[in-house]
């Protein structure tokens, strides 16, 4: 990640997107408008990495979510991007997948 003060960048390195030879989400660069620095995120501890009855719950918060968001769009099939903060999911975007 790319730490500022304000905040940070992860960058997406999946190759399964909708570009032939491209690499991931947000195919051009982040240009932020302060000084960032390199860090490593270390993982070791985080509920989300340790804790089972935390990981079930997320995975069927999200589940039930990416449901609901099929049904408001009309049925079928979203990309589906979101967040979960303090115990709150929350929808970015979506769009239909063909």
């Amino acid at each position: 990640a790319l730490v500022g003060d304000t905040g940070l960048i992860f960058r997406s390195d999946s190759n399964a997107e909708d570009l032939e030879n491209f690499a991931g989400a947000g195919l051009f660069d982040s240009v932020p408008v302060q000084k960032l620095t390199k860090q490593i995120i270390k993982y070791r501890g985080e509920r989300l990495t340790e804790d089972l009855d935390f990981q079930m719950a997320l995975m069927d918060g999200i589940a039930k979510l990416a449901m609901a968001v099929e049904v408001a769009a009309g049925g079928g099939p979203q990309d589906i991007e979101g967040c979960y903060a303090k115990g709150d999911f929350f929808v970015v975007q979506t769009r239909p997948q063909a």
